[in-house]
């Protein structure tokens, strides 16, 4: 009977341990935070003197960082995943989306969307996300952008092609949070999209003038 007794009361010893236990974790349960890219023009941009109509399609992205949690890089091969930091949406949609705004905003081009508006587009612009990770190998981790574009000619002709670029961008994140690592890759993303909105104004003038 006392033998009963004991085991009922060492059973309810480690019931009681445990679910306080749980009880301390579930207090504050660790919660998933959501980002979004944000890659803002300096400045007002100026007035409209291009006549190009551009269609952004669907961005690509390599399948190593095709997901919505962040991605660490630690080493030469090895990756780690951030189940609790992540994009809102899958980050190609992201990208996209700011890459459509800046674009549309640019004084060298008449439209620009992510889908055939009221005007036929004159150019498509194509674009695949090749590296999108923070890099951890260094004391001071830093975001890392790589994006190759394609301009096309639209409708398609025999040589479509008019610029073919990858731009990378490197930009150290400050201090080691996933709040400095997003404006890093803010940053990143708007050096990219300078560039590229001054390539790509270029090659549609060359284009125009033969």
């Amino acid at each position: 009977m006392n033998s009963n007794i004991s085991r009922i009361l060492v059973c309810m010893m480690i019931s009681g341990w445990l679910l306080t236990g749980c009880l301390r974790l579930g207090e504050r349960p660790a919660e998933r935070i959501s980002y979004v890219f944000t890659a803002e023009r300096p400045g007002k941009p100026g007035e409209k003197s291009g006549s190009a109509v551009l269609q952004v399609t669907p961005m690509r992205i390599s399948p190593r960082f095709n997901s919505r949690s962040f991605v660490y890089r630690k080493g030469a091969s090895r990756y780690q995943t951030d189940y609790y930091h992540q994009f809102l949406i899958a980050p190609a949609s992201l990208i996209q989306e700011e890459v459509v705004h800046w674009l549309a905003a640019s004084p060298g081009l008449s439209m620009a969307g992510a889908s055939a508006g009221p005007l036929p587009p004159d150019y498509l612009l194509q674009g695949h996300i090749i590296d999108l990770y923070a890099d951890y190998r260094q004391e001071q981790p830093s975001a890392i952008l790589e994006i190759a574009f394609l301009l096309l000619e639209h409708p398609a002709v025999e040589n479509p092609v008019l610029l073919r670029r990858r731009y990378r961008s490197e930009i150290p994140a400050g201090h080691n949070s996933p709040d400095a690592l997003i404006k890093a890759w803010d940053c990143a993303l708007t050096r990219i999209l300078e560039n590229l909105e001054r390539d790509l104004i270029v090659a549609i003038e060359d284009h125009r003038r033969r």
